[in-house]
């Protein structure tokens, strides 16, 4: 039984293999070349379920298996003042963010909020725990969540994160904290969360190959096709890991397919942060792999290097069947990189425009739409959806003093040095 959702199946695009879903279920059963598992909804049209607001407005197309509520979702709003700086007067953003006077009201500030719902909604609640990773924005969306519905999580994050993980009110017992000491980064996180998650009892979140993780972010797409009517031309997003491009994509398949929204994909503009941009060196090449994947010392001293340090990813899912590549070629996409002090003028710009502060990755997502614009990849007069992931966190952190309890300390892998 099916809770708030669609009945669904996971489909392997390597394989074609069909499976029913446990709420955990991350990778293919059968030996091949890694790929991404999809969802394949029994629903194909676009259904909206207009008795209720935000993301689950789409419950159709969101693999929920267990009960949980929410009235947040992502808003799609357009700014006067930054389309007439830009002159593109189809540029809409799809705001991820706190910004209540636009109807923005994500707790965290950001569209990890969105991803925690998905998450938990899919998790099953048989005393097992969900063990995830996290840079910061995760560990405070999916922490304050797991507390509300008591499920039992461990979130894995670096030392490094830990002055940005915060909270209004006291986290139950349910929830832990594990941090990576020393210079660790996310990707360390990332190694340790996953041993645990093979223990007895333990069940790793998955990241990337979580499919509820990309479809509960996949809801951004869904909320620009409900308040435009169509697919946007061109969908502009700052990536790290890339899940949430992935995500745009599968729900404009989905879109197509339910033969609604025309047959051309939005061109997906990925932007990174330099000088650690291995997405960005990679598609430039044509590699089919992702080089920083293969060295770790390179990560770890670029990555210290930008300004947007959650973008910092060792390993995106860049490769596998249905992964970052594919995205890129299907939807005649692109990538591109822009630098801290680009990143800073953008963030400076919208706060100057809409009084809004962003987050260090939405404001690299800005400056590489600039970047694009001001080249002529994007026309100005495209329909262009711009992915804000994160905005708000200065009205916020006045009620956020509590910080985690932390469960255990422990060292970053050294083999991975």
């Amino acid at each position: 039984m099916v809770f708030g959702g669609s009945q669904y199946r996971l489909l392997c695009p390597t394989c074609g293999l069909q499976t029913i879903d446990d709420g955990s279920v991350t990778r293919c059963s059968v030996e091949h070349r890694p790929s991404l598992l999809r969802t394949e909804y029994e629903e194909r049209a676009f259904r909206i379920d207009r008795s209720t607001e935000g993301m689950l407005r789409y419950r159709d197309w969101l693999p929920i298996r267990e009960a949980i509520e929410t009235d947040f979702g992502t808003v799609i709003l357009q700014s006067a003042a930054l389309n007439a700086r830009l002159q593109t007067p189809n540029l809409r953003l799809a705001f991820n963010g706190y910004w209540p006077e636009r109807g923005a009201r994500l707790p965290s500030g950001t569209f990890k909020d969105i991803e925690a719902v998905a998450i938990l909604g899919r998790f099953p609640r048989d005393g097992r725990t969900l063990v995830a990773a996290s840079a910061g924005n995760t560990a405070v969306a999916l922490a304050s969540l797991a507390s509300t519905y008591e499920v039992p999580t461990t979130i894995v994050i670096p030392e490094s994160a830990l002055g940005r993980i915060a909270f209004a009110r006291p986290l139950r017992e349910n929830v832990r904290f594990i941090v990576v000491t020393g210079d660790a980064i996310y990707d360390d996180a990332i190694v340790a969360a996953q041993a645990l998650g093979l223990r007895d009892g333990y069940v790793f979140e998955g990241g990337a190959r979580n499919v509820a993780r990309r479809d509960g972010i996949g809801t951004t797409m869904l909320a620009f096709m409900e308040a435009v009517g169509a697919l946007p031309e061109y969908f502009v997003q700052a990536v790290g890991s890339g899940s949430g491009a992935i995500a745009a994509h599968e729900a404009a398949r989905r879109a197509i397919a339910s033969g609604d929204f025309g047959s051309r994909y939005p061109h997906l503009v990925l932007v990174q942060n330099a000088p650690f941009a291995p997405i960005f060196n990679a598609w430039a090449a044509r590699s089919h792999a992702v080089e920083a994947a293969h060295r770790p010392e390179y990560a770890h001293l670029a990555g210290a290097e930008i300004s947007a340090a959650v973008l910092g990813s060792l390993a995106p899912p860049y490769e596998p069947e249905g992964g970052l590549l594919d995205a890129l070629t299907e939807s005649a996409g692109d990538v591109t990189a822009v630098e801290n002090n680009a990143a800073r003028a953008a963030s400076a710009l919208f706060e100057e425009l809409e009084g809004i502060d962003l987050e260090p990755a939405a404001a690299v997502a800005l400056a590489g739409l600039i970047e694009r614009i001001e080249s002529g990849a994007i026309p100005r007069d495209a329909s262009i959806a711009l992915h804000i992931t994160g905005a708000g966190r200065r009205q916020l952190e006045p009620d956020r003093r509590i910080t985690p309890k932390i469960a255990a300390r422990i060292a970053a892998d050294p083999t991975r040095r």
